[in-house]
């Protein structure tokens, strides 16, 4: 007589959940084979549900897409607003803070690594994407985390030590100045670079930004 095997009631992922794990397995998928090659059986599978699932939750490919941005963009941005909350100030050394701000700055391109790959795909079919798509990549990841930078130099502003008429302009020369070419340099976190590298430009680039924001003596 053969003996049955009891099996775990083991409670279903409730929507939320699973939705959830389709996001984070689009995200693996988009970010390794691409927003527009990815197949949609392909990040199911990843997700470990049927195909059926998926567009339960996602009805097509932009809308999971959006998703995914939108979601990845958002958590990149958070991150980088808690360093301009913590890190950015000027206790002794101007120069010196701000360089130390500027490698902390630096730390999300290592902490979402899946995320920076998403970037490079988007980079690469930026012609065949949807508008849409770059406007909510835009809108919840790199300028919510210029609005927090402003936020940051406009109160060391405050305290006479940056000539700042404008903080979001001055927060984007800041990204353009220390963190574009890091990024660059390192193809978004692709190819990353030694700390002797990232602290060069780092350091430069600072030192250029000061050129522009340093308060000029009184005559």
């Amino acid at each position: 007589m053969t003996a049955h095997v009891v099996l775990p009631n083991v409670p279903r992922p409730g929507p939320a959940e699973e939705s959830r794990a389709i996001e984070r397995a689009a995200l693996r998928v988009f970010a390794r084979e691409g927003c527009t090659r990815a197949r949609l059986d392909t990040v199911a599978a990843e997700a470990g549900v049927a195909e059926s699932t998926l567009l339960e939750h996602f009805p097509d490919r932009e809308r999971l897409l959006l998703s995914v941005v939108l979601n990845s963009a958002a958590s990149v941005a958070a991150a980088l607003a808690d360093i301009a909350e913590r890190r950015l100030s000027t206790r002794t050394d101007l120069e010196a803070d701000l360089i130390a701000f500027g490698r902390a700055w630096q730390r999300p391109l290592t902490e979402f690594p899946e995320h920076f790959a998403l970037v490079r795909q988007l980079n690469a079919e930026i012609a065949r994407l949807p508008a849409n798509v770059l406007e909510v990549w835009r809108s919840a990841g790199p300028q919510r985390a210029e609005q927090a930078l402003a936020r940051g130099l406009a109160k060391v502003a405050e305290r006479g030590l940056l000539d700042v008429e404008d903080p979001c302009r001055a927060a984007g020369h800041f990204v353009l100045l220390v963190a574009t070419p890091v990024a660059q340099r390192s193809f978004h976190g692709a190819l990353p670079l030694t700390d002797e590298e990232t602290d060069e430009l780092v350091t430069q680039g600072v030192r250029d930004f000061l050129r522009l924001y340093r308060p000029t003596a009184a005559g």
